[in-house]
């Protein structure tokens, strides 16, 4: 039984893909810095670590004896082990820098690493461009490395898609930062742990980054739309504040919250930027119809009302 290593465990994605492997047979490793949060995958056989990626030792340690390992992790959040008011990137590429050299340590060859749709070397952000720094930081690294970047993703616990719906609840939906029509590829959750899951000993995809979602490119706005439509609601009103008023509170926001410098602004700067791609070439590798973004709300919709249900019987 091959030994996965999934860095990131504890969030919302991290926690979908350590469930898919354990239920394709993979013994699954969950790496955390609050391992607290993993009481539910110890419980489905999972084996939990303590560790940082900013961390070189407790990266070595989680990588002994594992047979591949994914990096599923966002450098937004305050990261403890790094120097007070680091900026995103340094984390990330530490962070990042940490995990090769631990892999090497360990004879560890394969990794996957998730990012988002829209790098490019020339992108008008800081905070894109130095992801495509971090891409290529990896497919340069020796390993046997594959890079899949997601459109926004649909489901339960999701940042994007808490947010959608949080809007389309509302009479009046205010957008901070002033992105109501940028245009963004989605992908269900489901779909997106299924790509993570078969790429992982398909050496086709080795050296390669993919991009995946399904089929609709929809704005911000049109998001909250279908998500209001599916909840039987009217779409609410739109207010896109200006973005110059994001860049000028960012900063302050950052030390209270204890963010990594620019981590907001790079969040924004995202949420700004097109993101559509090509989703074809690992849809020829590994061929899977994705769900439709309504689809994809109805099933996390009916996912949210069976847990509240379940949680009210307790």
């Amino acid at each position: 039984m091959k030994k996965i290593l999934v860095i990131g465990a504890s969030g919302f994605l991290g926690g979908y893909l350590a469930r898919e492997l354990l239920g394709n047979g993979y013994f699954v490793r969950a790496l955390a810095r609050d391992t607290s949060r993993l009481t539910d995958l110890a419980a489905k056989g999972c084996e939990i670590v303590q560790g940082d990626i900013s961390d070189f030792a407790s990266m070595e340690r989680a990588l002994d004896g594992v047979d591949a390992a994914y990096i599923s992790v966002h450098t937004l959040s305050p990261q403890p082990a790094s120097p007070a008011r680091a900026d995103f990137m340094d984390v990330e590429m530490n962070g990042l820098e940490n995990i090769v050299q631990g892999c090497k340590s360990k004879d560890v060859s394969r990794l996957l690493y998730v990012t988002f749709l829209g790098i490019a070397p020339d992108a008008p952000s800081a905070w894109i461009r130095g992801r495509w720094k971090a891409e290529q930081f990896l497919l340069a690294s020796g390993l046997d490395v594959t890079v899949i970047r997601p459109g926004q993703i649909v489901g339960v616990g999701g940042f994007g898609f808490n947010t959608m719906v949080s809007h389309a609840k509302r009479p009046v939906s205010v957008n901070l930062f002033g992105a109501g029509r940028q245009k963004f590829r989605n992908i269900d959750v489901g779909d997106l742990v299924y790509y993570l899951a078969g790429a992982l000993e398909d050496s086709r995809t080795y050296g390669q980054c993919y991009d995946v979602g399904n089929d609709d490119v929809l704005t911000n706005n049109e998001m909250i739309d279908v998500a209001a439509a599916v909840m039987g609601r009217r779409p609410p009103i739109k207010i896109d504040l200006p973005r110059g008023l994001l860049g000028s509170l960012a900063p302050f926001i950052e030390r209270a919250a204890k963010l990594p410098r620019g981590a907001l602004r790079g969040l924004a700067d995202t949420v700004l930027t097109d993101s559509i791609g090509d989703p074809t070439p690992l849809r020829m590798i590994l061929p899977r119809v994705p769900l439709s973004y309504r689809a994809a709300v109805e099933r996390a919709l009916r996912s949210t009302e069976k847990n509240e249900r379940h949680a009210s019987r307790r």
